[in-house]
């Protein structure tokens, strides 16, 4: 596809704890941060996470299949004519006692510096990207946007495109499942355990975030599954779920669809893909307690997660130079 008159093509790959997503898009030089156009988008899964809380590192063969997809996605990216591509890894390379060693391999086979993401430079990015994606819906309103991911949880809450308060909470979909869910389907006991965790630390970490908000917006594999669900759609098309409502009565629905199906079964859904039939039970739960926690009138399904934050930081910094787009929320105000 021709780069647009005026326009630069970029890359952003996003290495998570269960998969690597790659985005090339264009970009209108000098335009404002919301002026990005996807060109192409992919992911596969990777599993940086699998083991993880009990062994402390990453495991080797998830690492090869990491640099594997990773090198693919910086392939693609330059045929593209992506001008520059920008690394970001998040709660498994960073908290993986080798998780420096990963990135370095890396970026020795792609040729791109990966940066590992604090939980505050992702909390920052993704809340940017959600609240531009859905444009007039969130340019004006109080929001909390939530990305729930593989390893962490990161939490924002914040007035149209200004981030305020975040947290980066230490459990995702994997991490969780690794811990909490032992049958098929998953049991009651095992459903209260994840319940009581994960709530109990909504309210310690979260004391300081609004109880009702006019917009809870999420981003994420368990978010884009949920919304294809409540449309009915067999093949996943992001224009078709992007600022998607699912309204309170209805998530607690299909929330309890997935919970308390079977793996098998789930593993027919079309919208599922490879890599997130076991893990969507605890993320479909912890959503759940999310909108629990942060009221509104449904979830507002986003697509735009990490690599639109990342895609943009690569479009300023080929205009501008490294350096010259902070990744810091205003002092004071995380946690």
């Amino acid at each position: 596809m021709k780069v647009p008159r005026g326009h630069m093509r970029v890359g952003a790959i996003d290495i998570g704890s269960n998969s690597i997503r790659l985005l090339v898009a264009d970009v209108q030089a000098g335009a404002g941060p919301g002026e990005l156009v996807t060109v192409a988008r992919a992911g596969e899964p990777c599993r940086l996470g699998r083991g993880l809380e009990k062994s402390g590192t990453v495991d080797l063969e998830a690492a090869d299949r990491a640099v594997t997809v990773a090198v693919e996605f910086a392939r693609r990216a330059r045929s593209m004519g992506a001008v520059h591509t920008v690394v970001g890894a998040t709660a498994a390379l960073r908290r993986a006692e080798n998780g420096a060693a990963v990135a370095a391999a890396i970026g020795e086979r792609t040729g791109l510096r990966v940066r590992i993401l604090s939980g505050q430079d992702e909390a920052r990015l993704v809340y940017q990207s959600v609240v531009l994606g859905l444009r007039s819906t969130a340019s004006r309103s109080p929001c909390v946007v939530f990305d729930l991911g593989g390893g962490s949880t990161e939490i924002v809450s914040g007035l149209g495109s200004e981030a305020g308060r975040w947290v980066s909470l230490g459990f995702g979909a994997v991490s969780l499942t690794e811990k909490f869910v032992r049958s098929n389907p998953i049991g009651a006991d095992e459903v209260s355990g994840l319940v009581d965790e994960v709530r109990s630390i909504l309210m310690h970490e979260c004391a300081f975030m609004p109880g009702v908000t006019p917009i809870l917006a999420g981003v994420g594999g368990t978010v884009t599954v949920l919304a294809c669900l409540d449309r009915s759609m067999a093949v996943y098309e992001p224009l078709l779920i992007e600022g998607w409502l699912i309204e309170s009565g209805r998530l607690e629905q299909l929330i309890h669809r997935v919970s308390s199906s079977t793996e098998e079964v789930r593993s027919g859904w079309p919208i599922l893909g490879s890599g997130r039939s076991d893990i969507v039970v605890a993320g479909a739960i912890v959503v759940g307690l999310l909108a629990e926690r942060f009221r509104s009138r449904g979830l507002v399904c986003s697509t735009q997660g990490l690599r639109y934050g990342l895609a943009r930081l690569a479009a300023t910094e080929a205009e501008h130079g490294p350096g010259t787009s902070p990744m810091e929320l205003p002092a004071g105000e995380g946690s």
